[in-house]
């Protein structure tokens, strides 16, 4: 693995604000392609355009393919938490999502 694009302990802090939503979701696995390697896999391609371009309208089908559980956007967190630090977390708190420290993610309660 490129040590390129690696996530070290001086990025900990806020990465995606809340004020943005709902856009979080998909954001997140924008970020995790444009900047971290993530390949979106095939079979989910069309349901993150239909939930980036319709949000909340977006199918029933395209909202559970990119926000439930095990979706799009945990996957892309989850590629993230690869990529980050020893002792450091990626938690999704109240609609933003930051690194943490582990310890202070437990804190919490809510891990990524």
């Amino acid at each position: 693995m490129s040590t390129e694009n690696m996530i070290t302990s001086a990025d900990a802090g806020c990465w995606l604000e809340g004020h943005h939503g709902w856009r979080n979701n998909h954001r997140v696995v924008d970020w995790a392609v444009g900047t971290f390697g993530f390949k979106v896999p095939e079979e989910y391609q069309a349901a993150l355009d239909d939930y980036r371009k319709n949000g909340p309208s977006a199918s029933e089908d395209s909202w559970e393919a990119v926000v439930g559980q095990g979706g799009l956007s945990d996957q892309a967190t989850d590629h993230l938490q690869e990529l980050a630090p020893e002792g450091f977390e990626f938690v999704w708190d109240a609609g933003e999502l930051s690194l943490m420290r582990s310890d202070e993610a437990g804190k919490l309660g809510h891990h990524g």
